[in-house]
């Protein structure tokens, strides 16, 4: 997790497996730091008979595993259940217990949707962009009862995710059927930044013609995408480039530098890709 943990409580041998962030816990400390800092991806799944008999069995925690099964034979809601848990442990203060438990009961009074997009988007911020990606396609996969709204900022983030990856060609598909859910301008701007990222001249200006947009309107968008090219970050890598190439006047020892920086940028992509 990166940071030590205090554990007053027992320590299992085994640990017990969170698929959705592929993470061993070995206390209940582990798990009360997990939920306070994934609190928008705490979901059903962790009311589990599972979860209950590794407290019991691994934690040694005998009364605490039969007071969560009962909570569990009672049906209560996840934010009861994720309490007692937190409160069980003493690893958080009561503030933030609190806090957690409200910010869990927030959400359960949303739609499916609208929690399953929470997650997503906090899966986006940790940079699990793959498992992000699945999270949006399933919401869209099942969108019956949801709004224009809704769905219009769900393609919005799935076309980010994509832009994230360099998918230029499927990040304009999901900014095009965001903007026309929701109708928003920032859609409709992300849309044409993506064909401009890809340049696909054709598409962009078959955008522009579709959605009405003015000469003075699609030239403003391409001096953006100019300006971001130009961007501070953008041109001190290239000049490191350039720079590399008068320090190694050997050609060999140029290329092997130019493959290492390669490996290193592949390296940081395969782990932005991973699950």
């Amino acid at each position: 997790m990166g940071e030590l943990i205090l554990c007053e409580q027992p320590i299992a041998a085994t640990p017990y497996y969170i698929d959705e962030l592929s993470l061993n816990i070995y206390s209940l400390e582990e798990l009360s730091y997990y939920i306070f800092h994934n609190v928008y991806l705490m979901n059903s799944e962790l009311m589990s008979v599972e979860l209950c008999q590794w407290i019991g069995r691994d934690l040694k925690m005998k009364e605490l595993k039969e007071h969560l099964l009962e909570l569990l034979k009672d049906n209560v809601p996840l934010h009861i259940f994720i309490g007692n848990l937190l409160q069980a442990c003493g690893y958080l203060t009561n503030k933030e217990i609190r806090d957690t438990v409200e910010i869990i009961k927030t959400y359960e009074n949303k739609s499916e949707a609208e929690c399953h997009k929470i997650r997503a988007d906090r899966l986006m911020e940790k940079n699990k962009i793959i498992d992000a990606i699945y999270e949006y396609e399933n919401i869209l996969s099942n969108d019956e009862n949801m709004t224009e709204a809704l769905a219009g900022d769900v393609w919005h983030n799935l076309g980010t995710a994509y832009a994230n990856l360099f998918f230029y060609e499927e990040s304009a598909r999901c900014f095009e059927n965001a903007y026309l859910k929701s109708h928003k301008r920032i859609s409709l701007r992300s849309l044409l930044f993506a064909y401009r990222c890809n340049r696909d001249v054709d598409g962009f200006q078959k955008a522009c013609k579709r959605f009405f947009l003015t000469e003075e309107q699609a030239k403003e968008i391409g001096e953006e995408v100019t300006k971001i090219s130009q961007a501070e970050d953008v041109l001190s890598f290239d000049n490191y480039l350039d720079q590399l190439r008068a320090d190694y006047a050997d050609e060999t020892l140029y290329l092997n530098q130019l493959t290492t920086i390669v490996e290193q940028l592949k390296d940081d992509y395969n782990h932005i890709c991973r699950i």
